[in-house]
């Protein structure tokens, strides 16, 4: 399983997140997209306490490469011009290879 872990960061308290719009449409969005190249679930985590994290998108993909086949996809444009939609936050990935106990 690979996880593409999408972050949300502020550095101040002035910044646009609307959280309804990313849970109920873009999150479909990035399914529709992305389960044809091999995505498995993707989830919404708002972290609390004193760090600049705003939401962090998790990524389920079954494997590196699918999550590769899902970024390099012609589907990806669409996935990536709707971020301005609900946020003027710019994210950032984060990779990794994640098992199941």
């Amino acid at each position: 399983m690979e996880t593409v872990f999408v972050l949300y960061r502020s550095n101040s308290g002035d910044f646009r997140f609307d959280r309804d719009y990313f849970e109920s449409v873009h999150l479909p969005l990035v399914r529709g997209a992305w389960a044809r190249h091999g995505l498995v679930s993707s989830t919404a985590v708002y972290p609390t306490g004193e760090g600049d994290l705003v939401a962090v998108a998790v990524n389920e993909f079954r494997d590196r490469q699918a999550a590769r086949d899902a970024f390099g996809s012609p589907e990806s444009e669409e996935v990536m011009n709707d971020i301005v939609r609900y946020t003027d936050l710019t994210p950032s990935r984060l990779r990794g290879v994640s098992f199941t106990y």
